[in-house]
């Protein structure tokens, strides 16, 4: 579907592109959240389980972590992926958001993208720009200026749209207090009932039934969405623990990038064997199994390295200046879209691997 590929890719890619390229920001320390009378001058990177921002940051704010709370004013872009989002204050700019819960009471000045299984946006929200979303439920009571696109299960479209309504649902429900100032399409198996006057324009209903290939299509997007945010997280809380030796990994990667490969491949070798080679004694199994996970947890980290290097390469090409997660982020996308290509992918994968793992194990050895 359409709507797929706008959520799946233009989410990602300008999940970053489009944000603010600052090369500072500053990092919250733990326990710490942000009270009512603190301005932060900066780009906010947060890593916690819950926090509430109550007062100012003039910037971007990334957040990973169980539960965030917008009380204050974050003038820039909010990135936050995390169990729970309450928006009560305001958003200066755009919001891109991977929750299990997005509740929205106050302001975003631009565009609002989500990927959620509930979204609640109530009467009193505010939405400048845009709204795209991916949830399992829907329900939108506030005001968004610009057009929606989305996909759901359950929709509930009860407030003002100044622009377009372009929906894929399986249940619709148009409350009688909607106003859409522009055309209303949307493909669900059953028509809804839209009452005269609230859509200005016109309005397309498809109706549409899902088929084995599409419902088959549907789950590898999501399968791929999960292992991309999943590899995404431990990213971003590896460039958290140990940001220097990170930075020192990727760097290497392009220095001698063969002799990586080679040393890579020869470490992969030697760690998938070695542990069955001592399984045969009752006392080196458990040294067996220990290095056999050590290996398998390197091969699965090492493409972050490789990822950080691609995303700056990217930014770098583009003629901007990037941080470490906005390299993760787009170098993770990259490489899960270049590892995925017919016939050349496997091949990609095991290069990409090899050499990081090269790169990491000279890289650790010159630094001890």
């Amino acid at each position: 579907m359409r709507i797929h590929f706008l959520l799946i890719n233009i989410f990602f890619i300008i999940f970053i592109l489009s944000g603010n390229s600052a090369s500072s920001f500053q990092i919250l320390e733990p326990e710490d959240n942000i009270s009512s009378d603190v301005f932060i001058n900066d780009d906010l990177y947060i890593i916690e389980d819950d926090i509430l921002i109550q007062g100012t940051v003039l910037g971007d704010v990334l957040f990973l972590g169980r539960l965030v709370e917008i009380s204050g004013n974050v003038t820039g872009d909010l990135m936050a992926g995390a169990g729970t989002v309450i928006i009560n204050g305001k958003v200066g700019d755009d919001t891109r958001i991977g929750a299990y819960t997005l509740i929205v009471n106050g302001n975003v000045n631009d565009d609002l993208l989500i990927s959620a299984d509930k979204i609640i946006i109530s009467d009193n929200a505010q939405i400048g720009g845009d709204l795209v979303f991916l949830a399992d439920q829907m329900e939108l009571k506030g005001d968004v200026g610009g057009n929606i696109y989305g996909e759901g299960n359950n929709v509930i479209i009860g407030g003002h749209v100044g622009g377009d309504v372009d929906l894929a649902v399986d249940n619709l429900n148009v409350l009688p207090i909607a106003n859409i100032n522009g055309n209303f399409t949307y493909s669900s198996p059953q028509e809804a009932s839209i009452k005269s006057g609230i859509v200005e324009r016109d309005i397309n209903f498809i109706k549409k039934k899902l088929t084995k290939e599409e419902n088959g299509l549907v789950k590898s997007i999501i399968w791929w969405l999960v292992r991309y945010l999943f590899l995404l997280i431990i990213g971003f809380f590896i460039l958290f623990l140990m940001p220097n030796q990170t930075k020192n990994i990727s760097y290497a990667i392009p220095i001698s990038p063969f002799q990586n490969f080679i040393l890579g491949l020869i470490l992969v070798i030697i760690g998938l064997t070695v542990p069955f080679l001592i399984f045969i004694t009752v006392v080196g199994a458990p040294l067996g199994i220990i290095l056999l996970l050590v290996t398998i947890i390197i091969l699965y980290v090492a493409r972050i390295f490789f990822s950080i290097w691609l995303g700056r390469v990217v930014f770098s090409i583009l003629g901007k200046k990037s941080k470490p997660w906005m390299d993760i982020i787009v170098g993770v996308f990259l490489l899960f879209i270049l590892t995925n290509l017919p016939l050349i992918g496997f091949w990609i994968y095991l290069i990409t691997t090899f050499t990081s793992v090269g790169a990491f194990f000279l890289a650790m050895k010159k630094n001890l």
